[in-house]
């Protein structure tokens, strides 16, 4: 009999710390590779890799009589350079409603660093677009993470939970506040070019700052996004004289452009450190203040090396330390994140049932394949027998035979679909396997899997000649 299993393997910040997490991290162009080889591991039906800042998720759907834990395990281990005795002590496991639950909250944003922060979902949605583009996603992972994408959007739109979030970008500019409480007369150093610098950069000039500098690897990037938000910047301001708020710096000279900052904020993709103890030894020679510096490291792996935080006069944050910062929840958002874990459970029974009615399929496809086999006879025999009917006439009695075995069928669907909601026993299988034998459906069960579709019936009935496979 095959058993089919929702598998995930996974590190976040809330089990491990960043010093361990950077090793499993994924660089973007290789995400199409590791699908590409775990799906190609014995068992695997479909995956979905999902890799941010704090979290790097593995979701499985496989076949447990061919899957072996060992083999995602060593792969594990090599990527990270890890013990496979440390891949398991670092990182969480959970299969089928458990793996469903948690993708549900990672996607509303319950589960983030910053709760209910947005930034995830589209990074939820980058992920499974990538799994679909490769094909390495199918129907039972392609719901999951539909279903999960919809559910946090209704969320998002129905609560005012985004109001009471921050992005790490807002909440970087908060820290920023509680240390100097104006942040007008400062300058910052912002090192990145991508979705991160950008709400940074929007949420400094908000509070007030006018001087932001931007720089990176990638100098034509950099330039095209300081011009982007200083053309932002003067719509925002609706001012007739033309001022520049956001300026350039080469990264050749970054000791230079950290030496005039009272922050720095790095965020690029860059797997490895960007300021180093050398890069601070070579900005100290030519700054001429000893005021306090603050940096911020939204990276991961991180581009700030950690030692900094222990020279004098320098104070560094990274994600995990942001986290600590800001873990103190409001009494309005408690209420908010209450309410939505309730929505949120309906959403995982409800899945959970779906999935459940999956191993009715097998016996549904069975069912429709006997309704066409049946139709087609009758139609021809009638055709046959009755040499003078009319095309239009053929139509119509093909239309009203459909009509009447559609409503034939939707007991024995509603019936086999209960059958199946039970439980996953192997005692319940045996029941829905005597229970469609009764119906004259037999499938096979050792060699049987099941078909690709999403459910042949869904509740309201489905046309035998159905044939729509979409989710």
């Amino acid at each position: 009999m095959v058993l089919l299993k929702i598998l995930l393997y996974g590190v976040s910040h809330k089990t491990t710390p960043i010093e361990i997490r950077e090793n499993y991290t994924i660089e973007e162009k290789k995400l199409p590779e590791q699908l590409a080889e775990i799906k190609s591991f014995l068992g695997v039906e479909e995956a979905v890799i999902l890799s941010t800042c704090n979290r790097i998720e593995y979701y499985l759907y496989i076949d447990q009589t061919k899957f072996m834990h060992g083999e995602m395990l060593r792969y594990l281990s090599d990527h990270t350079g890890y013990e496979i005795s440390e891949v398991i002590s670092t990182s969480y496991g959970k299969s089928n409603y458990e793996a469903a639950e948690h993708l549900f909250k990672v996607a509303t944003g319950l589960d983030s660093l910053i709760i209910g922060e947005t930034q995830i979902l589209s990074q939820v949605k980058q992920a499974f677009a990538v799994a679909i583009e490769q094909k390495t996603s199918g129907p039972i992972l392609n719901s999951l993470f539909n279903k999960a994408i919809s559910f946090s959007k209704k969320m998002h739109t129905k609560t005012n939970l985004d109001q009471l979030s921050y992005n790490p970008g807002t909440a970087a500019v908060k820290l920023y506040k509680e240390e100097w409480e104006s942040i007008v007369d400062k300058r910052f150093l912002l090192i990145g070019s991508g979705k991160m610098v950008r709400l940074t950069a929007k949420t400094l000039f908000y509070q007030g700052s006018t001087h932001i500098t931007l720089t990176g690897r990638n100098e034509q990037k950099v330039n095209d996004l300081a011009h982007e938000l200083n053309l932002w910047a003067q719509t925002t301001r609706h001012s007739d004289v033309l001022n520049r708020y956001f300026f350039t710096a080469d990264f050749d000279h970054l000791p230079m452009s950290i030496a005039v900052a009272d922050g720095v904020i790095a965020a690029t993709k860059a797997p490895y450190h960007l300021i180093t103890e050398k890069t601070i030894e070579e900005m100290a020679a030519i700054r001429l203040t000893m005021k306090k510096q603050l940096f911020m490291d939204f990276a991961v792996p991180r581009n700030i090396e950690p030692s900094i935080q222990y020279i004098e006069g320098i104070q560094v944050f990274d994600m995990d330390q942001i986290s600590f910062r800001l873990e103190e929840v409001d009494s309005d958002k408690e209420k908010i994140v209450r309410k939505i874990t309730t929505d949120l459970n309906e959403e995982v029974v409800a899945f959970k049932q779906w999935y459940q009615e999956r191993n009715a399929v097998p016996y549904l496809d069975e069912l429709n394949e006997h309704m066409l086999e049946l139709k087609e006879k009758t139609l021809t025999s009638l055709e046959r027998k009755l040499p003078e009917l009319t095309a239009h006439q053929i139509l119509l009695i093909n239309k009203h035979m459909h009509s009447m075995i559609n409503q034939m069928k939707r007991k024995p669907i509603e019936s086999l679909k209960e059958y199946a909601r039970k439980n996953t026993s192997k005692e319940s299988k045996n029941e829905l396997e005597l229970f469609a034998k009764a119906l004259g459906i037999s499938v096979g069960s050792e060699e049987t899997e099941q078909p690709a579709e999403v459910l042949v019936a869904e509740s309201q009935g489905i046309s035998v000649e159905t044939t729509n496979k979409t989710i």
